[in-house]
């Protein structure tokens, strides 16, 4: 294998994360237990210091979380009302009350605003779905909400990467990243287990 294929696997591989990270951080339920943010830290970090275009990761970013908010309104117009006995709802209602009061109160604007509040992002779209939003007016939000997200978390991480990568060596970046991200996660996890 040449260096320039692992290059691209390697570049391919970053690129997807980042859509499957932002995907799932904005899906209903999961992105109520995934980290994302401390993850997209790391490879954002990464795709710096690896020299990654910003535009792309942009690109794979923001569509992966138009399509988690996307699949969360889907699946919210679906399951209506009956929202309230899936399971994990039925463990903790507390998340989804959030999602609803803050749906009651932001209208449309809650699609926009919810993409930058961790606890409510996830369960927004999904209560949009259930409570009958206009299609038109979810899918408006979303499209403006979701470059908007891109630029504010994803092209500020990039710029924080490209000026470590510019301080320090690459594995020295990389050893940083993968601390960082595990103290990241860890603390994440520890966090929402006293909130449960």
């Amino acid at each position: 294998m040449t260096d320039l294929s692992f290059y691209e696997w390697g570049t391919g591989l970053l690129l997807a994360a980042v859509f499957f990270v932002s995907f799932a951080e904005s899906l209903a339920v999961v992105g109520l237990l995934v980290p994302g943010v401390a993850v997209l830290l790391g490879l954002t970090l990464a795709a710096a210091a690896s020299g990654i275009p910003l535009w792309a990761w942009l690109v794979c970013g923001v569509v992966g979380a138009f399509c988690g908010d996307g699949l969360s309104y889907v699946l919210g117009q679906r399951a209506g009302p009956a929202v309230h006995r899936w399971r994990f709802f039925r463990h903790h209602p507390l998340w989804l009350e959030r999602g609803e009061v803050f749906f009651q109160r932001w209208g449309a604007w809650s699609i926009i605003i919810g993409r930058f509040i961790g606890p409510v992002r996830p369960v927004v779209p999904l209560v949009a779905g259930a409570f009958n939003m206009p299609a038109s007016r979810f899918w408006l939000a979303n499209a403006v909400s979701a470059p908007a997200w891109g630029v504010a978390y994803l092209a500020s991480m990039y710029w924080l990467g490209e000026e470590f990568a510019d301080a320090f060596d690459l594995k020295t970046v990389l050893m940083l990243m993968t601390a960082a991200t595990l103290i990241a996660v860890m603390v994440s996890f520890l966090f929402k287990g006293r909130r449960r």
